[in-house]
């Protein structure tokens, strides 16, 4: 073999390896230009326990609670199949839906109704007018864009918001009330002092409807202390 085609193979072979190289570094290496998500999603708590609103209570064990969850998605494009996700602490249970900011206690454009809270237990929700009615279990109940249900033996409810098509600028809300409940020994929730969450953050996902592909948000979870009395 002449000198010309071995400095052309040796060419060559470099290049293969210089291609390589870098194909490995881009495969291997984390994003540095993350695709922009086209939806936002935020939930806020307000508490009552009783007269007057307060933000910031401190929270003690045994005590009957009501929290107003202002969930807020926001679309910076026209996105399509929109649904928002939410699961609740297994200490609470859901109290109404509402679509405009509510009074004490109410008044909701979903109520629900429960009769035993236990699992497999009857539930029901109401707009005034129409009565939907299942289970406290994994099929739970489903009333216009809405589906409810719950898992294990602490009742977590998962929440599902189904909004649809959203324009770009779009701004849809609701207010989702929840209290804590009872134990399976009957106790208030909660039973005992620490750090809970209310729930584990909404979550949203949708379809960009320029390029057709999934875009998704989630907002961080709702954290709380409770505390013991004493005295």
């Amino acid at each position: 073999m002449d000198k010309a085609k071995v400095l052309m193979l040796g060419i060559v072979l470099f290049l293969v390896f210089i291609v390589g190289f870098y194909g490995f570094r881009e495969a291997t290496s984390p994003s540095t230009n993350p695709e922009k998500s086209y939806l936002r999603v935020y939930n806020e708590p307000k508490c009552w326990t009783g007269p007057g609103w307060s933000d910031n209570l401190p929270y003690f064990v045994g005590e009957k609670y009501y929290w107003w969850v202002h969930v807020t998605v926001c679309a910076d494009a026209n996105v399509s199949d929109a649904v928002v996700y939410d699961q609740l602490g297994g200490e609470v249970m859901i109290e109404g839906i509402s679509f405009v900011p509510i009074e004490k206690p109410g008044p909701y454009n979903y109520t629900f109704e429960y009769g035993a809270y236990e699992p497999g237990g009857s539930v029901s929700v109401t707009d005034g007018a129409t009565v939907w009615t299942g289970s406290l279990d994994e099929t739970g109940v489903r009333f216009d864009g809405f589906v409810v249900y719950w898992t294990d033996g602490s009742l977590k409810a998962h929440f599902e918001w189904d909004i649809g098509s959203m324009d770009e600028g779009d701004v849809k809300e609701i207010f989702l009330t929840i209290s804590t409940d009872t134990n399976p020994d009957g106790l208030q929730e909660f039973t005992l002092p620490g750090t809970y969450f209310l729930n584990s953050g909404a979550t949203v996902e949708g379809i960009v409807d320029s390029t057709g592909k999934k875009t998704s948000a989630e907002s961080t979870g709702i954290e709380i202390e409770v505390l013991q009395k004493t005295g």
